[in-house]
């Protein structure tokens, strides 16, 4: 961002500048990510960090790139006995091909699916007042978010930590504006988190044993049999529990004056200048964070008609 004193009048871009006209605001809404490292680069975070990486400071805001919040998922995969599933295989294919010719020429048929076809909320324990896990269930395998090839024709029922404790943080790299972020997720890093995962696995695992599924079942592919204490799910949940790509609370929002962005979604301490993204929830949601973002930006909207 571009500045003039405390107030700012613009956006540096790669061989141009973008400049306000009178009175105007800049709109940050890059993400819990992006967000936060633009502020970091424009001098608005901890001073000390930004000494350190010879970054002029502008406003000394500790919060800034603090308070990273995630939703964790852990999955149980499972061999099905007939074809009914999506698949990778040979047999497929006639499958496939119809299924394009009637996307293409009717817009109906399998290829309308998003593949999450069925979902629910759950506690993952009794003494909870709401439900805390959100399970997704596909007719298909889907091992890391379709990034590793599994073959054959099996479901995944997806189980998610949607109130974690951990907190992970957004820093730099460096101050070249070009470098990534340095990103610390910190997933799993308060022990309530790995014991909600740990009983969500577990739920999973009782729904897909029963009888309206189990008769569908061969086998289970993920944890897999050979799983069954709790140190060894555990050791599961480690190695394979994958974001649900909802980051938020990157740029704080609240009532004090320690919080990155005032109730307006102002940037605390500069003019000129609001944050309009998932980096200003507070906390994390028991949900999705999509809507959710589209409504923060409906209410700044309003705000900044009315001239609040």
């Amino acid at each position: 961002m571009l500045f003039r004193g405390r107030r700012a009048t613009g956006v540096r871009l790669r061989g141009r500048d973008l400049l306000l006209k009178e009175g105007g605001e800049v709109i940050l809404a890059a993400g819990a990510v992006k967000s936060p490292q633009l502020l970091l680069l424009s001098g608005i975070g901890p001073g000390a960090e930004l000494a350190r990486l010879g970054v002029p400071l502008l406003h000394d805001a500790p919060e800034v790139g603090e308070n990273l919040a995630d939703h964790l998922d852990i999955t149980v995969m499972s061999c099905t006995r007939g074809r009914e599933p999506i698949g990778l295989a040979p047999t497929f294919l006639p499958r496939a091909l119809r299924a394009a010719w009637g996307f293409a020429t009717k817009g109906t048929g399998e290829l309308t699916s998003n593949v999450a076809e069925a979902g629910g909320f759950v506690r993952s324990d009794a003494s909870r007042d709401r439900p805390n896990l959100q399970f997704h269930f596909l007719p298909a395998y889907l091992r890391d978010h379709g990034r590793k090839v599994s073959w054959g024709y099996g479901v995944t029922l997806h189980v998610c930590d949607l109130l974690p404790q951990s907190r992970g943080r957004i820093g730099l790299a460096g101050a070249d504006p070009m470098a990534p972020p340095r990103i610390e997720a910190n997933y799993l890093g308060h022990p309530e988190d790995v014991g909600v995962l740990l009983n969500g696995l577990k739920i999973a695992r009782q729904v897909m044993a029963a009888p309206a599924l189990a008769s569908r079942i061969r086998s289970e592919v993920l944890p897999g049999p050979a799983l069954q204490t709790d140190a060894d799910l555990i050791a599961d949940i480690r190695a394979r529990a994958e974001t649900i790509h909802h980051p938020v609370g990157t740029c704080r929002m609240g009532a004090d004056a320690a919080s990155v962005v005032d109730p307006q979604a102002r940037v605390r301490g500069v003019s000129g200048l609001r944050v309009v993204d998932a980096s200003i929830m507070p906390a994390i949601i028991a949900g999705n964070t999509n809507a959710p973002t589209m409504m923060i930006a409906e209410n700044v909207a309003d705000m900044m008609l009315g001239m609040g």
